[in-house]
């Protein structure tokens, strides 16, 4: 099968877990002798080869390449946001793509910067389309629906006057995947997708579960790893911090920050007992920590972190927001509601009662369905499903 995978940012380039995870499934696809080529985008164009992955980055075609640190004002990012609602400037290279290519599939997944409107293009050369819902780009231009450090239950002005084009065109696919019930549903209750078979497919992870590990001495130290900003929690797990009297705790911060809000977090708690890493190896973080902290505020599709610390044997605190408590339904009594007064509970339990931590289940059945085996096979049943109209 000729697989033709379209994503925004592609290895090297990576920011968060959709890059891993569309990664690992275009490798897989290419392992077991599918032909994958990847398309993504970049500051400028450039063809590479990746573990039998063929990648062709296509340079940014808007008014600024999005993801570097420095920061723009709100109205270039209306009008970055508004080429993007309907940008047909890769509509020449994208049908030369398919046409030089000839996929079996366009399996098409965060479409920031492309715009919906390559589905057009597909549709018109009668190419079969699978889209995966990986964040909430086709609902919010900033991919989040975070607003004001909360949860958005509706659409605002901007995000309907963006979002109209990217509605209409969700309804050309063959076949829909959500990453978590959650995502799906959001998309599909709010008028997407209308009519188009679906299904949810967990991200998929090499399961070679570490052995279960004792705990190294008195200190209870709980771990937060990931993207620094509000939206993940870090402020609030901060202030949280700030609550609790009992002294026998460390919290250690793994993850890219820079010096400007790394000062503005040291505002909040300046406590010696919490030690910012930077950028570390995870494998290494993991052994360093007894509990891992996941505090999201926003919906997050997901939460690939929850499912890397079950796979290093580490139980996770987890905000009970997005698709989180599905990753977490064998273990819910480690789930929080998004409110100090809940995290701080869960963190003072733990500590003053460090045996809770034997009762998180590490159930493997459980973990099964989180394989890259059985997410790459269910993948291929979908695929082959819409080519022989048979989903």
């Amino acid at each position: 099968m000729k697989i033709l995978i379209v994503n925004t940012l592609y290895a090297p380039n990576q920011i968060g877990g959709a890059e891993k995870s569309v990664q690992m499934l275009a490798e897989n696809f290419a392992l077991i002798g599918h032909t994958v080529k990847v398309i993504c985008l970049d500051k400028e164009d450039s063809n590479y080869e990746l573990a039998n992955v063929h990648v062709q980055a296509l340079k940014i075609k808007n008014n600024y390449w999005p993801f570097e640190k420095k920061t723009k004002n709100h109205l270039q990012k209306f009008f970055w946001h508004l080429k993007d609602a309907k940008n047909k400037s890769y509509d020449s290279v994208f049908r030369k793509i398919i046409g030089d290519f000839n996929p079996d599939i366009l399996f098409t997944n965060n479409l920031s910067g492309f715009s919906s409107n390559i589905w057009s293009i597909a549709k018109s050369l009668r190419v079969k389309i699978v889209h995966t819902l990986r964040d909430y780009y086709l609902q919010c231009p900033k991919s989040t629906k975070f607003k004001k450090n909360s949860n958005c239950t509706k659409n605002c002005l901007n995000c309907k006057f963006l979002t109209t084009f990217k509605r209409e065109k969700s309804h050309q696919i063959d076949y829909l995947i959500g990453i978590s019930k959650f995502i799906l549903d959001d998309h599909i209750n709010n008028g997407y997708f209308k009519g188009v078979h679906n299904d949810v497919i967990f991200n998929g992870f090499n399961l070679n579960l570490n052995k279960s590990k004792e705990r190294r001495n008195e200190t209870i130290v709980f771990g937060f790893i990931g993207q620094i900003k509000e939206s993940k929690g870090i402020e609030f797990i901060l202030k949280c911090f700030t609550k609790i009297t009992n002294t026998n705790w460390k919290l250690l911060v793994a993850g890219e920050v820079d010096e400007v809000y790394l000062t503005h977090l040291i505002g909040l708690n300046n406590s010696s007992k919490i030690v910012y890493l930077g950028h570390v190896d995870s494998k290494d973080f993991y052994t360093k920590i007894d509990v891992l902290i996941v505090p999201s505020l926003w919906n997050e599709p997901f939460g690939r972190v929850v499912l890397e610390s079950y796979i290093h044997k580490t139980p996770v605190l987890a905000s009970n927001v997005g698709g989180i408590p599905e990753l977490m339904s064998i273990n819910k009594e480690f789930l929080f509601e998004v409110t100090p007064s809940s995290l701080i509970q869960q963190i003072d339990r733990i500590i003053l009662n460090p045996e809770v931590l034997n009762r998180f289940n590490f159930d493997q059945e459980f973990f099964s369905k989180f394989s890259i085996e059985k997410t790459v096979n269910r993948y291929l049943d979908i695929f082959n499903s819409v080519l022989t109209n048979k989903q």
